[in-house]
């Protein structure tokens, strides 16, 4: 579940990844306080707008080279393409913008006559540059690897909330567990470029990414038991 080599490459080109940089955690989850390229047009929306109304970003161009170079959002998990997580969180958020490239071609086939979609390299930071220009900002930035993301979407409100209120032009979310703290792949870019700022939050499954075959074996003992916002019922819920 560590970042990905080009995504922090990215990160730190950006100014995002520096322990320089102005910390704050997230509050708790509203369960916990109990209250509440080559541009490929789109045939149709997977879904209006959310009801934030923000640009919402999901990267998913890379070429899955730690699980063998599978293409990671057509990967099946607990009975659908990891990708759909990440789509159903951007619809709920706002307008998403869907950045493949040529190694995911099938997610290209399935998804991009439903969803706006730009091709980019493959290249994470200039596929990011890409996708930012073409969305515009403020946008929020989702990887395409996370199999329970849409369970997460209050607390995603609660991290756009936050860095929207931010004077960074930048702001990424960092998950903690056991210790351990790492970059989510969930950032909120107020602009492309400029000083940025982290925000933390307990790693639950909901933010648990697939990258290795150990984190796939994870993500699959899961299958159905998670609970509201992503908590989890079973023995590997934080």
């Amino acid at each position: 579940m560590d970042r990905k080599p080009g995504q922090r490459r990215a990160e730190r080109q950006r100014g995002t990844l520096s322990t320089a940089g102005e910390q704050r955690s997230l509050p708790a989850g509203p369960q916990e306080r109990r209250e509440g390229g080559r541009s490929l047009r789109p045939r149709g929306i997977l879904a209006q707008r959310g009801e934030d109304g923000i640009r919402v970003i999901v990267m998913a161009g890379g070429r899955g080279s730690r699980l063998g170079f599978v293409e990671k959002p057509a990967l099946r998990v607990c009975g659908r393409p990891l990708i759909e997580a990440a789509l159903a969180a951007a619809s709920e958020l706002g307008e998403p913008l869907l950045c493949t490239s040529g190694s995911t071609p099938l997610t290209e086939e399935l998804y991009c006559g439903r969803v706006r979609c730009l091709r980019g390299s493959g290249d994470y930071v200039s596929d990011l540059a890409l996708s930012l220009e073409a969305a515009g900002t403020p946008a929020l930035v989702l990887p395409a690897d996370m199999p329970f993301i849409d369970r997460a979407v209050p607390e995603l409100r609660a991290f756009v909330g936050l860095a929207t209120r931010s004077r960074a032009e930048v702001v990424t979310l960092n998950a903690c567990r056991g210790g351990r703290c790492w970059q989510t792949g969930i950032s909120l870019f107020r602009a492309p470029a400029g000083e940025w700022e982290d925000i933390f939050i307990s790693w639950r499954p909901a933010l648990l990414d697939v990258d290795t075959a150990e984190d796939l074996e994870e993500a699959t003992a899961l299958c159905g038991t998670m609970g509201e916002g992503g908590r989890g019922t079973g023995r590997t819920s934080a």
